[in-house]
């Protein structure tokens, strides 16, 4: 019964976008221009609503962006248990950025802080499974400084270096077109062990473009921070990681695309829980823009996109932590499905991780959502996620949920 009302609360959410907004009707249809049913006064300059105070704006060299995110998500079926399994779980991330050089500072480049705090309950617990199903979910709550970096032009290499703490998911293993899922396996999940959200760490990264649509990237993390105080983990264990992405236009079609391939490689180190040993992984992943509506452009393109991603990694020996020794990922997604929601996006994907915990050593999740933009500063996304023997070990579970972003 639970189920069945949730669900049919997805589907009015689902499906009230796709009908016009009120006023936007048009008794007699202009083919000579899409905007002729808006009244002028609508493109008028307006003042920004946010509550908080536009004079930290990039023009005066300071940048503050904060944004919360808050879900409600339901276990319906299957998995560890469903008994008492429907909680709330909210993120907070103030992101406060320094152009030096605006601010007319002895140092160049620009400085980066990001602050992060979670509460509430993820479903963990209850569904058990390896592809964590929130990717706001930091397994225990935190309030901490999670990035501190500088970043600078290094003289007239081309070159740039960041240093400091700083989310490895932010550069490397990135895929923008999987950015709009709420699992954590469409981005970089704290199931894979490296140093992400929601333990960054100590790094310094190189970066340059070899041209308009060749990128190389190059960094070396303090990897598995085992302590949240002081700047290294003292763990001994480092991880290289180097990244090439080559941006392209595909051939006939002319829509744009992205080809990735990366490799990591983690030394041996030490933790409480035992001896970490080495290993090393590589990936590949593809983004394809499959179909552009007409009178959408590159900054605001609407139509249909896909993307794949696949993850090996090998370890010398048995490591104290949860291994996934193979993962993948597959979706699609279309943004401005429906008239007049223009950049509403919905999405359908699926990740599979190989395990090494027993029973059926796989577990695959399949997740759908539907991401409705209602302003500008507040997002609302139904979602719901399947998960076929969670952790190997766990019967098939079904999970529900809704998430708001609010842009303060």
């Amino acid at each position: 019964m639970r189920l069945k009302v949730f669900l049919s609360f997805l589907f009015l959410l689902v499906m009230l976008p796709a009908y016009p907004s009120a006023g936007q009707e048009c008794a007699v249809e202009e083919t000579t221009s899409t905007l002729s049913c808006v009244p002028d006064h609508i493109f008028a300059a307006e003042p920004d609503q946010r509550l908080l105070s536009s004079w930290l704006h990039p023009d005066n060299g300071i940048t503050f962006q904060p944004v919360y995110y808050g879900e409600v998500f339901t276990n319906a079926h299957g998995g560890i248990t469903t008994r008492g399994s429907t909680h709330y779980e909210g993120l907070l991330d103030l992101s406060l950025s320094f152009d030096l050089e605006k601010l007319n500072a002895p140092l160049p480049g620009r400085v980066n802080m990001l602050f992060q705090n979670t509460h509430g309950r993820s479903l963990e617990q209850y569904v058990g499974a390896t592809q964590l199903i929130s990717n706001i979910d930091s397994l225990n709550n935190i309030t901490q400084l999670s990035e501190l970096w500088w970043e600078v032009d290094l003289y007239e290499s081309g070159i740039t270096m960041r240093v400091g703490r700083q989310d490895l998911s932010s550069l490397f293993l990135t895929v923008d077109t999987a950015s709009d899922f709420i699992n954590s396996a469409f981005g970089l999940s704290p199931s894979a062990g490296l140093p992400s959200f929601p333990a960054p760490s100590s790094a310094v990264v190189l970066m340059t473009d070899l041209s308009s649509d060749v990128s190389v990237r190059a960094g070396l993390w303090d990897a598995y921070r085992s302590n949240e105080v002081g700047i290294l983990s003292n763990n001994g264990s480092i991880l290289f990681i180097g990244e090439f992405e080559y941006r392209f236009a595909a051939p006939f079609s002319q829509l744009p695309g992205i080809l990735t391939a990366g490799a990591t490689y983690e030394t041996q180190g030490s933790v409480p829980a035992g001896v970490i040993p080495s290993a090393y992984g590589y990936y590949f992943q593809y983004e394809q823009m499959l179909f552009r509506e007409a009178g959408s452009d590159e900054d605001s393109p609407q139509g249909l996109s896909a993307f794949v991603q696949h993850f090996p990694t090998y370890s010398s020996d048995n490591s104290p932590f949860p291994q996934i020794p193979h993962d993948a990922l597959a979706g699609i997604t279309y943004t401005g499905l429906f008239r007049n929601r223009d950049a509403d996006i919905t999405g359908a994907g699926a990740g599979w991780v190989d395990l090494d915990q027993g029973g059926t050593d796989q577990e695959v999740m399949i997740e759908v959502f539907y991401k409705a933009k209602v302003n500008d500063n507040l997002i609302i996304q139904p979602d719901l996620q399947y998960f076929t023997t969670p952790s190997g070990i766990y019967p098939d579970a079904l999970v529900a949920g809704i998430r708001f972003q609010w842009e303060l």
